[in-house]
This record gives C-alpha cells, structure tokens and sequence, in this order.
C-alpha cells in the first residue's frame, strides 16, 4: 500500500482555485480538460502544499510539547479518580 494519501486532485482544483486565477491563465474550470503536463503541476503544487502542512502541524518540538501536556494531564485525571473513589461510599455485603 502506498504512503501518498488519498487527494482528490480534481475536486480541490474545482473547488478551491478561484475562478478569476484560472481566467487570468487561461486554463479550464474543469480538471480532466487540463493538458497532462498542467495536471501532473497542479497535482504537485497540492502534493507540495500538502506535504508543507504536514511539516509545519507535526512540529517535532510541538509533538513532544504536546505528548508531555498529555502525560501531565493523564496524572492528574488518575490522581483526581482516586480523590473521587475515596468518597464514594463502597457498598457493605448484606449479612444474611
């Protein structure tokens, strides 16, 4: 299986790009009626863009930020359980 995800190249150049852009270049509304070599551009811009927001959401620095918030948060929930299960009144067998 690849590693590339799933992109829907067309719908992202039909929906996304504005109108006036493609115009002002002269290029089609529609996907599928782009030259070869303009879709194969098109597929890399957002292949390039997408590899971009990647990066930049899975900040090395930001990750273990966040993967230390996460254990402290983790901690505290366990220690606040327990505060709670101590006062929860534990049911007495019934002697018969």
């Amino acid at each position: 299986m690849s590693d590339k995800p799933s992109i829907n190249y067309q719908q992202i150049y039909e929906e996304e790009v504005s109108s006036s852009i493609l115009q002002s270049l002269e290029k089609t509304s529609r996907f599928y009626e782009l030259s070869h070599h303009d879709r194969l551009f098109v597929e890399d811009l957002i292949d390039a863009g997408y590899r971009r927001a990647l990066e930049d959401a899975l900040n090395q620095e930001v990750l273990e930020e966040v993967s230390a918030l996460a254990a402290e948060m983790g901690g505290q929930l366990y220690n606040f359980a327990n505060l709670v299960n101590s006062y929860v009144a534990t049911p007495e067998p019934e002697n018969k």
